[in-house]
């Protein structure tokens, strides 16, 4: 079985007796949970580790997060000594913190460079290995929003995803296409599973509305044309439509809206989640999120690739595991606004006759 480890401060700290790491798709930032008991293994103090210590864990070989601790709880009574030390990426600080930026207005600025001039204060690198569009003509910062809020509301108007890159920086990205070589089978590796099937986030009818200019003077309302787009999930057989309005856009922008909003809502909708023993699939190799992978489930009815969204890594008195929490790839296809003086050119999976099973 590989080990945890904590590096702080020039030291490698091993040996937790408890542990809850968990990375994923929907968390800009991973976090983890230790603790160590038992006489702290031979020691008499306790191990030197501060709240706001700078920090890396590790899993076997493989870099999870790097960021700090956020809290450091010691403990002790006649018998025994512990310490419960919790802590996060350095992207944690973009969720907690205000954005500010000079004026706080960029002209001009593609993705990329907004999130690189909000980071970069708090010694954030940001990468992207995806397109991140063409620039904002315009983009401003919101009173009160955090820097994540902020960079995120450009992300979704990009169709890009923020993630952490487990070593301190943020990639600019998309949902992955690449199968892992590995599959999650029914009485094979499977010690646990369960499905979560909701309608409550989706809608019979999806109306995206906006306005497009309607002239070289479209600065003013009134030369603003109104447009909307109607698509349908046949999947949901009673009368619940939902209005959206668009950010910006042509009517075929907003006939892409319309199926990637109902498609999103469709993949949120259906989750899986599987326990396996240890924390690698293969030697070497552990279980990491935004990959896809094939699950074989006669019980819950599931024979597809799926997406891992998020990995937990866990460490008790039954041993290692890693729970695995799995959804449709669309769940995470989010809408790329395009340029509008071109034609809008939709995928494959954004087409109105994608066939939704769930």
């Amino acid at each position: 079985m590989i080990d945890l480890t904590l590096k702080v401060n020039g030291s490698d700290y091993k040996g937790w007796k408890a542990i809850d790491v968990s990375i994923g798709l929907e968390q800009i930032a991973g976090s983890f949970n230790l603790t160590a008991s038992d006489r702290w293994h031979g020691r008499d103090k306790a191990w030197p580790i501060l709240a706001g210590n700078k920090c890396t864990v590790l899993l076997g070989e493989t870099t999870v997060i790097t960021g700090y601790v956020d809290e450091a709880n010691p403990e002790y009574d006649a018998f025994s000594h512990s310490l419960n030390v919790t802590g996060r990426d350095a992207t944690g600080d973009l969720v907690d913190c205000s954005a500010i930026y000079k004026t706080g207005q960029w002209s001009g600025a593609n993705l990329l460079k907004i999130a690189r001039d909000l980071c970069g204060p708090f010694g954030i690198s940001v990468k992207a290995d995806v397109d991140v569009g063409k620039p904002f003509p315009k983009f401003a910062l919101q009173d009160g929003e955090t820097v994540f809020e902020a960079i995120e509301r450009a992300a979704k108007q990009r169709g890009v995803l923020l993630l952490s890159d487990g070593r301190g920086g943020l990639v600019l990205t998309r949902a992955a296409q690449t199968l892992i070589d590995a599959a999650l089978v029914k009485g094979e590796n499977i010690e646990r599973g369960s499905g979560s099937f909701s309608h409550k986030e989706r809608f019979s009818q999806y109306i995206v509305k906006g306005q497009a200019p309607g002239g070289d003077s479209f600065s003013e309302p009134a030369h603003h044309t109104q447009l909307k787009s109607q698509k349908n999930d046949e999947a949901v057989t009673r009368y619940r439509p939902l209005i959206v309005y668009a950010e910006q856009g042509d009517g075929s922008t907003y006939a892409d809206r319309a199926v990637w909003e109902r498609n999103v809502r469709a993949g949120r909708s259906a989750r899986l989640q599987y326990t396996v023993t240890g924390w690698e699939y293969r030697p070497g190799k552990i279980w990491q999120p935004n990959r896809m992978v094939p699950v074989k489930d006669d019980f819950i009815g599931v024979d597809a690739e799926m997406l891992i969204a998020r990995c937990t890594y866990t460490l008790d008195d039954g041993g290692s595991r890693t729970t695995l929490e799995l959804c449709r790839r669309e769940a995470f296809d989010l809408i790329n606004l395009p340029d509008k003086k071109k034609k809008i050119k939709r995928s494959r999976k954004a087409k109105d006759k994608d066939e939704l099973k769930w």
